[in-house]
């Protein structure tokens, strides 16, 4: 039998944790169907709270959690997993650290041991807290990016994958990931043929391998408080279909180039040009996903001329080609 501890604390997403034991639940019960001389389950999975007491979820809902007598008890697990909480800022995120904070001795331990260690959403910012991901690449929440890279810069964030492993780190990004992340287990743990079994009978899309298609630039949590980089921001949203050159962004907002790229990159950690690439990237979704328009026009929408040169970007940003893209997205496309 394996043993799968969850960890977490409250506020955590409910959806989150709850996940994880059905996948592991119904692996179990497939199991037994399939292996009906065995006397025990495969796995045996727990939430665990840092005092043993139930773990208030951000809904209100009270989960049953055990806790570790000592941090040495970790080491009976097979497979420990940081649980996500809802946290849409700095604040909600350090709420919720301080509280998991003491599990961070546990988490040392078992670091020593090699055995999987797994976190997804804002987990992956806890995990990160802990000093345990230095050096090595992880993925997490697209929408708290920014925030992951100001505070936890020795981590190499990977925004292009939906899961993610360096070692026994595994991490995987937004709440739903979880599932993707729990078949990742299921096979480091159980083997691939019963992970592939699971996906079949959960409806879990094996084939999620990225999450750069679900970014978006609408959402903004950790906003910046830089007054210049915010009125060029604008300026730039209510001018995509020109030509923008770095110069003459600089020269609208009497600034030099050098002080206007120091300021963007200290504000948003990209340049003028990476954001503005971005931004037409974002335009471009969403006039695929609300409307019939031909790539051709939406092109010369967001301010390009070369249509294969723009593809190609669109590729690099999304992980999609427009075209997929769309039938992806855009519910009313073959209707």
């Amino acid at each position: 039998m394996k043993k799968i501890l969850i960890l977490a604390a409250n506020n955590s997403v409910a959806g989150g944790l709850v996940g994880f034991l059905d996948v592991f639940s119904f692996c179990n019960a497939y199991w037994r169907r399939t292996n009906p001389e065995v006397q025990e389950d495969l796995f045996h999975c727990q939430l665990v709270s840092h005092d043993g007491q139930a773990i208030m979820t951000n809904q209100g809902i009270a989960l049953p959690a055990v806790g570790l007598a000592r941090p040495a008890d970790i080491l009976a697990a097979d497979a420990v997993i940081l649980g996500s909480a809802f946290v849409t800022n700095k604040a909600e995120f350090q709420a919720y650290l301080s509280e998991f904070e003491a599990f961070f001795a546990p988490l040392a331990l078992f670091a020593l041991s090699d055995k999987p260690i797994a976190a997804y959403c804002s987990g992956t910012l806890v995990l990160a807290a802990s000093g345990l991901l230095d050096g090595r690449q992880a993925t997490t929440v697209w929408w708290l990016a920014e925030m992951f890279q100001r505070n936890f810069s020795r981590v190499q964030l990977r925004l292009d994958k939906l899961v993610v492993s360096d070692g026994q780190f595994h991490t995987a990004g937004a709440t739903t990931s979880n599932l993707s992340l729990a078949l990742h287990l299921v096979q480091l743990l159980a083997g691939e043929q019963l992970a592939s079994q699971m996906a079949k009978i959960l409806l879990i899309d094996p084939n999620r391998i990225s999450q750069q298609a679900f970014m978006s630039m609408a959402l903004d949590l950790d906003s910046h408080k830089d007054t210049l980089v915010g009125r060029v921001q604008q300026w730039m949203q209510k001018h995509l279909t020109q030509t923008l050159l770095l110069d003459d962004i600089a020269a609208q907002f009497a600034v030099g180039k050098r002080t206007l790229i120091r300021r963007f990159k200290r504000a948003l950690n990209e340049t003028p040009a990476s954001y503005l690439q971005r931004m037409r990237v974002d335009e471009a979704k969403r006039l695929l996903e609300t409307t019939e328009l031909a790539l051709e026009e939406i092109v010369t929408r967001v301010g390009y001329e070369d249509v294969s040169s723009f593809r190609k970007l669109f590729i690099q940003l999304t992980s999609l080609s427009p075209r997929a893209y769309r039938q992806k997205f855009n519910t009313r496309h073959g209707q």
